[in-house]
């Protein structure tokens, strides 16, 4: 392009040595100045033409990039999707694999997979805060409760017992409740997450994990309690 602008420059200096004498009707002056502006109008237009182009060019390398940035963040979002969903699988797993090999069940792996079960309803939920309780739906007591903050959460049992039978998800004080599906010898499991993320709570996913939380867990405390009172280590 820069050679295009030379080149007519060239032109443009040598016009007086070019025209020697009158063109058709114009008189040698004349004829220089209308070569003149001729060259120039040329070298103007392609000026702007060279502008467009680069302007064009610009604003399809700035599409371009949002491209590229746009597609970033959806690898980033879609990798950060499976990690999420591979913690969770891992979680599962976790709690599952505990419930399952009895032969090595004690009071320490008890109140470990009661903890994993704690925490991996925080981490479903980003909570402040969570706990475990199995109460007693006919004497209203708490037979036990663990809480992973040792932060006691501000339910009462008579909240809990007050819950509708098909209602197994209920919000009250700023905390998620989650009760088991069934009861067992008139005992629920209930999880109490406090200060939970709203978003995580419109993922029914993660709902229906907790509703499986809850229930593992009743019948982990309902199989510890059906033992001979108590006689594991």
């Amino acid at each position: 392009m820069y050679w295009i602008f030379l080149i007519l420059f060239i032109i443009t200096v040598l016009i007086p040595d070019i025209i020697r004498g009158n063109v058709l009707f114009l008189s040698q002056t004349r004829a220089e100045e209308a070569a003149i502006f001729l060259m120039g109008v040329i070298t103007f237009v392609v000026f702007t033409r060279r502008e467009q182009l680069i302007l064009f060019q610009k604003k399809e390398k700035e599409k371009d990039q949002r491209k590229i940035d746009q597609t970033v963040r959806d690898l980033l979002e879609s990798y950060g999707y499976i990690g999420e969903v591979n913690r969770k699988m891992d979680i599962l797993m976790n709690i599952a694999l505990g419930l399952t090999d009895r032969s090595v069940l004690s009071k320490a792996k008890e109140e470990e997979i009661y903890q994993s079960i704690i925490s991996a309803a925080n981490f479903l939920m980003k909570a402040d805060a969570s706990s475990l309780r199995f109460v007693d739906l006919k004497s209203g007591k708490t037979d036990k409760e663990l809480n992973a903050q040792e932060k006691r959460t501000p339910i009462k049992n008579t909240d809990l017992a007050g819950m509708k039978k098909n209602v197994a998800v209920e919000k009250k004080k700023d905390c998620l409740i989650v009760s088991s599906a069934q009861k067992i010898n008139n005992i629920k499991s209930y999880l109490l997450i406090c200060g939970y993320d709203r978003e995580a709570e419109s993922n029914p996913k993660n709902i229906e994990m907790l509703k499986v939380f809850a229930s593992q867990a009743l019948f982990l405390h309902s199989y510890v309690q059906s033992k001979a009172n108590g006689e594991y280590k």
